[in-house]
C-alpha cells in the first residue's frame, strides 16, 4: 500500500472493476477518467503489505478514498463450477455504507453496469441509485466516470475539461501503449506501466500536477518506460 494513502484522501477515487484480460481496456479508461480529472486512482493492485491482511488493505483504501467508481459487469458464473465472483459487490457494499454514513457529504459513488446486462435482476437494490449504464465501447464508460466526477467532486479539485479532449488524449494514450515493451511476457502492459503512460499524457496537458513538488514525486515515483525501436 502506498505509505500515504491517506495524505490524499480528498483527491482519491477507488476503482472496483474485473481484473481479467477481457476486461482490460474498460479498466484502463475507468483510471484514465480518474487521471483526465487530476484526481489519484486507487485499486486493489495499488495495495501491498506482506504483514497486513487483503481485506484490511481495501477496507483502509476505500475509508481514504472520498469517491469510488464500481462496475457490475460480472454477474454470471464462470469456469467449470459455474460460480460468480464475489469480490467486486463486496468492496461496493463497503463503500456504499461509508457513503451512506457519512449521509454523502465527502463520500461518494458511483456504479456502471454495461448495457447487456439487466441490473434489476442481480442488484435490485441499485435502481434508486441510477447506475449509469454503459456499450461495449471503453470511451462510454470513460465519458460517463469523467463527467460524474468533474459534476461531483469540487472544482478546487477537479481538472474540468471537454468530454471530447479527455476522449481524444485516451486514444493518444492507448496509441502510445503500444509503443511501450512491456515488463510481461505476454506483451501487455503491468498496471504500473499503463498508470505511468497515464500521468505522462496527461501531465503534459498540465491535468495531473501531482508530481510538481517534491512530496509529489516521493508519493508518486515515475515508473521507467522502455520505448519500442520503430
Amino acid at each position: 500500500m502506498r505509505r500515504d494513502i491517506a495524505a490524499y484522501a480528498p483527491y482519491q477515487v477507488f476503482l472496483n472493476h474485473p481484473y481479467d484480460k477481457d476486461f482490460r481496456r474498460h479498466a484502463d479508461a475507468l483510471g484514465f477518467a480518474v487521471v483526465a480529472a487530476g484526481l489519484v486512482p486507487v485499486s486493489a493492485r495499488d495495495l501491498s503489505s506482506p504483514d497486513q491482511l487483503r481485506l484490511e488493505m481495501i477496507f483502509e483504501a476505500i475509508r481514504n478514498c472520498h469517491y469510488s467508481l464500481h462496475d457490475l459487469s460480472r454477474a454470471h458464473g464462470e469456469g467449470p463450477d459455474n460460480l460468480a465472483r464475489m469480490n467486486m459487490p463486496l468492496e461496493m457494499g463497503m463503500a456504499l455504507y461509508h457513503a451512506l454514513d457519512r449521509q454523502r457529504v465527502d463520500r461518494r459513488c458511483a456504479f456502471f453496469v454495461p448495457a447487456r446486462h439487466d441490473f434489476r435482476r442481480f442488484a435490485s437494490d441499485l435502481a434508486g441509485l441510477d447506475p449509469k449504464v454503459y456499450d461495449d465501447e471503453p470511451t462510454t464508460l470513460l465519458a460517463g466516470a469523467y463527467e460524474w466526477l468533474r459534476a461531483i467532486v469540487p472544482m478546487a479539485y477537479v481538472s474540468s475539461q471537454p468530454t471530447v479532449d479527455v476522449v481524444d488524449a485516451y486514444r493518444e494514450f492507448t496509441h502510445e501503449c503500444t509503443g511501450i515493451e512491456s515488463a510481461e511476457r505476454d506483451g501487455v502492459l503491468t498496471h504500473d506501466e499503463a498508470r505511468e503512460v497515464m500521468y505522462q499524457v496527461c501531465g503534459a496537458r498540465e491535468w495531473w500536477d501531482w508530481r510538481n513538488t517534491r512530496s509529489g514525486r516521493d508519493a508518486f515515483p515515475e515508473v521507467p518506460l522502455r520505448r519500442k525501436v520503430r
